[in-house]
């Protein structure tokens, strides 16, 4: 009831709802439970329902030409989500709906739209959530005509992305998770993100990203891969600093030193003249034996056939 009594709030703050309205639109919504992966409307359907996003992340996703996924729209926490086109005039879904995280929805069938086409409210709720919808996607493409660092800005000051997996925030910018990462990295190292999100959710971003910056800039040091020691700078326990870091990027602080590593590696044996040694010296493997294996393990082939490659081009 309590999250039907802020589906309510929120409509009677677009347009006044009778008493009529309010009464009967309450047994016709129904609160669902999604886990992630669940898939709302999927390419061909018909739209038959509408949502209102209580909790998670719902993305539309369309296929690239390389059937990759790209992220066309992310809808957040009071959201009404649906295909309004497919919804109002029958048109199959184009992309798919897609639940992120633990996803609490307030659902409502057509039939149930259309038993309150009654009350005069409900022309002027289409209205204002079609109006919304447009004014949305009006607002992403100014956003994505930004330059890198400025997109990146605009999405981090303006959208919640707390909780939101970075390589859905990097496809919707028309990034690769990495530019995506550093530049996020550099505006939150450098105090130039204010955000619209709470005090606390802002804070715990800012350390994530801190923490990311301090890894890119010492990852080449052995003992980094101590997280008990990383953890104790930023005053939590490795335990902390791991779920923290993982819910943020989407990846522990071992693979992100790791992928450091590797892709650093790989660089200075191809174009310095290094043996694969002080190339292990160099990226923060003591043991040669140990670096080689690992990156074997990374790339699928040894550090020396890199080397190879190299002189073979």
């Amino acid at each position: 009831m309590k999250n039907i009594a802020r589906l309510l709030n929120d409509l009677n703050n677009m347009t006044p709802l009778s008493a009529g309205f309010w009464n009967e639109i309450q047994p016709l919504v129904i609160e669902k439970h999604r886990k992630l992966g669940y898939l709302f409307l999927k390419p061909g359907q018909i739209a038959s329902k509408a949502w209102y996003l209580i909790a998670g992340f719902i993305l539309t996703i369309r296929a690239g030409s390389d059937r990759e996924e790209i992220v066309e729209k992310i809808y957040y926490p009071k959201d009404i989500v649906t295909d309004l086109e497919s919804f109002f005039e029958l048109i199959p879904v184009r992309f798919k709906f897609l639940a992120v995280g633990e996803v609490t929805v307030l659902e409502i069938k057509r039939p149930g739209i259309t038993k309150l086409e009654q009350y005069p409210e409900t022309c002027k709720l289409i209205q204002h959530v079609t109006f919304i919808e447009k004014k949305g996607t009006e607002e992403i493409l100014q956003m994505l005509r930004l330059p890198e660092e400025e997109r990146v800005k605009f999405f981090l000051e303006n959208y919640p992305v707390t909780d939101l997996p970075p390589h859905y925030g990097a496809s919707f910018l028309n990034l690769s998770l990495d530019k995506y990462l550093t530049q996020a990295q550099q505006l939150a190292s450098s105090n130039q993100i204010k955000t619209k999100e709470s005090e606390d959710l802002e804070n715990t971003n800012t350390i994530a990203y801190k923490i990311m910056a301090y890894l890119i800039a010492n990852y080449a040091q052995p003992e980094i891969g101590n997280t008990k020691k990383i953890a104790a700078m930023f005053n939590m326990t490795s335990v902390t600093l791991n779920r923290l870091f993982t819910k943020i990027f989407g990846f522990t602080v071992y693979k992100f030193i790791t992928k450091q590593r590797m892709t650093n590696a790989e660089k200075l044996l191809k174009s310095e003249p290094l043996t694969v040694g002080k190339v292990a010296l160099a990226v923060g493997y003591k043991n040669i034996f140990h670096f080689s294996k690992v990156f074997k393990s990374y790339y699928g082939y040894p550090p020396k056939q890199n080397k190879k490659r190299k002189h073979s081009q």
